[in-house]
């Protein structure tokens, strides 16, 4: 399967974005306490901040958002590939093409909210623990491990 990574920007990838994060990253019984997600919440259209999905050949498998902090910093939030396909690749190849459009548009460092059960994940694609702000670990990242990466 051939994987690229296109920039949410038409309808269709609005609502194909919408339905891989709620299948996945809220869906029922994910957290704790059901958290609600909110289609039209700002940081998605936020100026610096650009949704993405990942296409595996003709449809969208997973999704990510790159946030610009600025001096060389993003922030990748919200990842997720759809449920029938996960563990088999699809994150390894969305975390190289993230990678590769963070440096393109000029950052050398990415920080991400990596929820507990994926931190492994995340050690072996180059991440590091490091705290770098506690103040992000509320609501759907309260059970996170801060990470850091060198590009």
């Amino acid at each position: 399967m051939s994987h690229t990574l296109r920039a949410v920007s038409k309808p269709e990838d609005w609502a194909a974005m919408h339905r891989l994060r709620r299948s996945t990253l809220f869906a029922p019984g994910r957290h704790g306490e059901e958290i609600a997600y909110d289609e039209n919440h700002p940081d998605d259209r936020s100026p610096g901040n650009q949704c993405f999905l990942l296409w595996g050949d003709d449809a969208p498998i997973g999704v990510v958002r790159l946030d610009d902090r600025g001096e060389g910093v993003g922030v990748v939030r919200l990842v997720a590939i759809a449920p029938e396909l996960q563990r088999q690749g699809h994150g390894r190849a969305m975390s190289a093409l993230i990678d590769a459009e963070a440096s393109r548009r000029g950052m050398y460092r990415l920080l991400i909210n990596a929820h507990n059960r994926a931190a492994g994940f995340y050690e072996k694609t180059g991440w590091t623990r490091e705290t770098w702000d506690l103040r992000e670990l509320v609501g759907i990242a309260a059970e996170c491990v801060q990470m850091s990466k060198l590009l």
